[in-house]
């Protein structure tokens, strides 16, 4: 049986007021923030939490099985009525994780546009050195978010940029996968709506990331990374879900420096540019191009890796990429020295 649950979005330059009367029967509130996310709002936030039982926890800088069942340990002689997430992918990300294992209602408040982590149902998970680990599924999205503009607008420009990286990954992923195969109904939706995370992206994507106030186009882009992008994930069955630029930036967290240095959207854009030469989809691949000169996306892995490291784990990230697409639905032939070339270019 096909199944859509899809999370209530509010998203307005201010949606405190909108939070505080959703938030009205609900008592003992346990926010799960990251640090710097939590000063982004915190006086807005803490004000519409006035009256109310409320719990601040951070998430611990990685969403991680350790670290959550940590919080689970801390958390145990509470009785809580609803999670509140605040934050960027990781944070949110966890607090789904703790509303899946407490089966309790989530609200989400993304303080950046990079991911769509506000409304999936997925949490990446990652080991403690923040190398990626597994995707956790969820029984079902978050219940309700909170996109509020103004404080996307003044976030760091960064998030949105690795935002429209990886909300490109989205169209390019998907579609790859399920090009010449009779989709479902819930999937069919999910095909179209991809559509705009591509075009979106494109045609507002550099506006968005210079402007300094909420107008229609960052609007338009930060709903699209945000909520379309995630709402795809949610309809789209899940074996075409992320495809290769997924599994390169999967594969290259095990340098260090890249997840520590680089955004999940920043390489994930770049990942996408490998797929495309695999194709020999040499339009949509000079297009991309263009765009990305344009607001200073990577073009090659020599932007994101620094040579002796990668060559020190090579092998092993091109075993994790190759055994990614091996288990796949991806329709692409080619040799290992192939993919190496095209992926190393001129490192």
């Amino acid at each position: 049986m096909e199944k859509s649950i899809l999370t209530e979005v509010y998203m307005d330059s201010n949606t405190w007021n909108v939070l505080g009367k959703e938030i009205q029967n609900y008592n003992n509130i346990l926010v799960i923030h990251g640090e710097k996310s939590l000063l982004s709002i915190k006086n807005e936030f803490l004000k519409t939490l006035e009256g109310k039982k409320f719990h601040l926890v951070h998430y611990g800088n990685e969403c991680c099985h350790t670290i959550i069942n940590s919080i689970l340990d801390n958390l145990k002689n509470n009785t809580y009525d609803l999670i509140i997430g605040v934050g960027g992918g990781k944070s949110i990300d966890a607090s789904k994780v703790l509303m899946d294992k407490l089966d309790l209602p989530l609200f989400t408040i993304p303080t950046i546009a990079s991911t769509c982590a506000a409304v999936s149902y997925i949490s990446v998970m990652y080991e403690e050195n923040h190398v990626f680990q597994e995707l956790y599924f969820l029984n079902r999205p978050p219940h309700k978010t909170f996109i509020n503009l103004e404080t996307l607008i003044t976030a760091p420009k960064k998030y949105l940029w690795a935002g429209i990286g990886d909300t490109l990954a989205k169209y390019y992923e998907m579609n790859l996968k399920a090009r010449g195969k009779r989709l479902n109904f819930n999937t069919t939706m999910g095909e179209k709506l991809s559509h705009l995370c591509k075009e979106t992206m494109l045609n507002y994507g550099k506006h968005a990331l210079s402007t300094t106030v909420v107008d229609d186009d960052f609007k338009e882009v930060a709903g699209v990374i945000l909520v379309t992008t995630g709402v795809v994930s949610n309809l789209i069955d899940f074996k075409y879900n992320g495809a290769l630029a997924h599994a390169i930036f999967d594969a290259l967290t095990k340098i260090k420096r890249v997840e520590e240095e680089h955004l999940h959207g920043e390489v994930v854009a770049f990942g996408i540019l490998i797929q495309l030469q695999l194709e020999g989809n040499c339009e949509e691949l000079h297009n991309l191009l263009k765009f990305y000169k344009e607001i200073n996306l990577p073009t090659t892995l020599k932007e994101i890796v620094i040579k002796d490291e990668y060559l020190e784990k090579k092998e092993e990230i091109i075993n994790k990429i190759l055994n990614s697409i091996a288990g796949s639905e991806m329709p692409l032939e080619f040799t290992r020295e192939e993919f190496i070339a095209i992926l190393e270019g001129n490192l």
